[in-house]
């Protein structure tokens, strides 16, 4: 979602959703104005104080993985605050926390921890394989009726983008950023740009050639821009009935790629 994909749209009947960053040292909300929430989207390394860590999550980080995200990520998300998601502070939404952890066991995601061992930011990502692709629509599956809606739509931007034919054929590895968030307090420090560069080693690593960013904010757009990403599909939300209508600035849909 910010930054995200149509990645393990997989049967809700089993399991049960680009990311942004708000990169302000202050906290805010979607409600503060584009100029300067872009003015300040500042991705460049700063000093960090006090000091961090990083390290790649597991299955076992599930939770307060969750946590983390209900927190900083999925009640902001404007595609799951235009269609009212999350009613209330304590409402959950299973099949979204279902998705955002179901790549965790690829090893490819990546957080940030503070001096007291809390997570202060992080990227989940998720591993494809050309001979996976599967371009069916796989949102029938999802049980809760507003979530379906954002499965639909991710499934849609993969199918019409897809990556793989603008991909060289000896590409058969995509990392995929899927979710990217940063606690409020460690906004505009240039950390989002060390667990982006993070996971690209981790792609490498991990045998992947390219990486892919789908976005659905104008926060993720333009950081993904400023990552050197290069947009390869897009589509305004306004084309599509069923899809979330979110709010200016965030009218489209994108889909990125970064060959490594």
């Amino acid at each position: 979602m910010a930054v995200t994909s149509a990645r393990s749209i997989i049967n809700m009947k089993e399991k049960g959703h680009f990311g942004h960053e708000k990169t302000r040292i202050d906290k805010y909300t979607l409600a503060d104005e584009l100029p300067a929430q872009l003015s300040e989207l500042d991705l460049r390394p700063r000093t960090m104080s006090p000091s961090y860590t990083l390290r790649k999550l597991t299955p076992k980080d599930k939770e307060p993985v969750i946590d983390f995200l209900r927190r900083f990520f999925f009640r902001d998300e404007p595609l799951n605050l235009t269609i009212n998601l999350l009613e209330t502070p304590e409402s959950r939404c299973i099949e979204l926390e279902d998705y955002a952890s179901s790549t965790l066991s690829d090893g490819a995601s990546v957080a940030a921890i503070d001096e007291n061992g809390d997570f202060v930011g992080m990227v989940i990502n998720g591993i494809v394989k050309r001979e996976e692709v599967d371009y069916t629509d796989k949102s029938e599956g999802c049980p809760n009726p507003k979530f379906r809606r954002i499965l639909k739509l991710l499934g849609y931007l993969d199918r019409e983008a897809r990556i793989w034919d603008k991909l060289p054929q000896s590409c058969h590895t995509v990392l995929e950023i899927r979710i990217a968030s940063t606690h409020s307090d460690w906004r505009g420090r240039g950390l989002m740009r060390v667990l982006c560069e993070e996971t690209e080693r981790i792609a490498k690593e991990l045998g992947a050639s390219a990486l892919r960013m789908d976005t659905t904010s104008a926060f993720s757009a333009a950081a993904a821009e400023r990552l050197k990403y290069k947009k390869v599909y897009g589509l305004f939300y306004s084309e599509l009935p069923y899809a979330p209508h979110p709010e200016p600035p965030h009218l489209e849909g994108r889909v990125y790629l970064k060959e490594i």
